[in-house]
């Protein structure tokens, strides 16, 4: 099914879902209501546990064992893809939707090398083979500034380091030109320089059509990089908006919370203030109330 009235290349309306185990259900996501324009960089920030990868797994067709959609839907460049099984998601994962995990040298293959990697993505989604899937490898690393990407076609993941393979795998998530990618915490296994060189790479191949989510914690990344953010809790959005309004004038106390727990390195002296623990507590009593009102209009 076709929505045609969007821009955006994901949209998530009213999502819940819920984990089922052993005839109990755990809610997980509360409600979540997600945009990420074409052409921008979108930024899904919250702490460990918030429900950031959730989002990410629903958005990718990708829940865990267990894992229920019971209410909203996901809308993936036009298509709702909320109700898809398998075999419709499989040619849509590289093809219209790609992600860029945190760890490059667990997300390649050890025993394989870079070009053979780069390739079976070319194969499967574009149906290149042999010299010419080899001559679109070396252009692709070219294009993410890699340098001497006949060598790097080559090699093995261990022989690079942490920057390289980052942008191997950067590479593996464009090689299809998704409309929408995906970067989970893209930047955490690498020193400060080599992030703010992926970050830029990231930023100048956001704006050809395509839209990016970067699910972060790092407030400090979120202001180099994205054009907007949601804030999550508790599986729950509480705050959206520019990134500039937000950091100027956040709404939620969370927000703030986070904002005040982050190091500014353009104010010599600022105070880092850790959130709350009253505050975390008022937030998971909030979650519960609206899981017993949710239960009881069930």
């Amino acid at each position: 099914m076709t929505d045609q009235a969007t821009d955006a290349v994901l949209r998530i309306e009213d999502l819940h879902v819920e984990i089922r185990k052993a005839g109990h259900a755990t809610p997980i996501l509360r409600g979540v209501n997600l945009t990420v324009p074409v052409g921008r960089v979108h930024a899904l920030v919250g702490e460990s546990g918030g429900g950031k990868s959730m989002v990410t797994k629903a958005a990718t067709g990708l829940l865990p064992t267990g894992g229920v959609i019971t209410q909203g839907r996901i809308v993936l460049d036009g298509h709702d893809v909320t109700r898809y099984g398998e075999a419709q998601w499989r040619p849509l994962r590289g093809g219209s939707v790609s992600m860029v995990l945190q760890d490059p040298l667990t997300a390649l293959n050890p025993v394989r090398r870079i070009g053979a990697q780069i390739m079976d993505v070319l194969r499967l989604h574009r149906g290149l083979r042999g010299a010419e899937a080899e001559r679109e490898c070396i252009q692709l690393l070219e294009m993410v500034q890699l340098r001497e990407p006949a060598r790097v076609v080559r090699a093995y993941p261990h022989e690079l380091s942490g920057g390289m393979r980052q942008r191997v795998v950067i590479t593996m998530a464009w090689a299809c030109k998704p409309r929408l990618i995906i970067c989970d915490e893209p930047t955490t296994a690498l020193d400060v320089t080599v992030q703010k060189q992926v970050l830029r790479l990231i930023h100048r191949l956001a704006g050809d059509g395509q839209g990016v989510l970067l699910v972060t914690h790092d407030l400090g990344v979120v202001a180099k990089l994205c054009h907007s953010l949601s804030v999550i809790h508790g599986g729950r959005i509480l705050e959206e908006g520019a990134v500039e309004q937000v950091y100027a004038a956040p709404r939620h106390a969370y927000t703030r919370a986070l904002l005040a727990a982050t190091p500014r390195f353009d104010q010599p002296g600022h105070e880092l203030l850790p959130v709350s623990d009253a505050l975390i507590d008022q937030l998971m009593a909030e979650a519960r109330d609206y899981d017993r009102q949710r239960a009881a209009m069930a």
